[in-house]
């Protein structure tokens, strides 16, 4: 046997090096795995207190780090077709206190780790978008709550030193349940926006709606 190992001391070195390398490769991999997963932004869409319209949106940021709120924008869907419109400033209906106040006019700002916003009723958020008349108002009964079928809200926002944006996405569909209107998720949790042709398409939406 020991012979056998003097004979054979180049190869063992060799697969001995390659086994090390295969153990330290595998080491580095689960750090950097640990490390992009802290690194990784997350943000929740909740709703709060009720299931009804007149619930609460609320945005959790569950990264390690602040994220930065860009821009909030709702996608409606009606009997009549896709209404899209942002809602990041507060409409007058939902001011209240000190005009002066920067937090009573815009749902735009810093969300430290760990900490929840909230966004207003969503309400008030749909009635933003359903009172919209512009130009690119297509025709339909966008402006009618009956016409209203589901809506999905996009938090879009800044992480770090990435220069295109990251976000979060959720969706509802608007039932009737013996007589009220509630609010019925279509997704356990908001969906992360994270891969880059994700990211590309809200900084286009983002564009479009400047």
């Amino acid at each position: 046997m020991m012979q056998w190992i003097s004979d054979n001391s180049e190869l063992i070195n060799v697969l001995a090096n390659l086994g090390m390398l295969g153990i330290w490769a595998f080491y580095l991999q689960m750090l950097w795995s640990s490390f992009s997963r802290d690194r990784r932004p997350r943000l929740l869409i909740t709703r709060g207190m009720r299931s009804s319209l007149e619930a609460r949106c609320l945005v959790t940021n569950m990264s390690r780090d602040t994220i930065f709120i860009r821009s909030i924008i709702v996608m409606l869907e009606t009997r009549g077709g896709e209404l899209r419109y942002p809602v990041t400033e507060i409409e007058e209906i939902e001011s209240a206190g000190d005009s002066g106040d920067v937090k009573q006019q815009t749902r735009q700002g810093p969300i430290a780790s760990g900490a929840m916003r909230d966004l207003g009723s969503f309400a008030a958020i749909v009635t933003h978008v359903l009172d919209y008349t512009g130009p690119g108002d297509p025709p339909g009964p966008h402006n009618d709550w009956d016409g209203l079928k589901a809506f999905t809200i996009y938090i879009i926002g800044i992480y770090g030193p990435d220069e295109i944006s990251i976000g979060a996405k959720r969706s509802y569909d608007v039932v009737d349940r013996d007589g009220q209107i509630k609010l019925s998720p279509r997704t356990i949790d908001a969906l992360q926006i994270r891969s880059w042709k994700e990211r590309r398409e809200i900084d286009k939406m983002l564009r479009e709606d400047l």
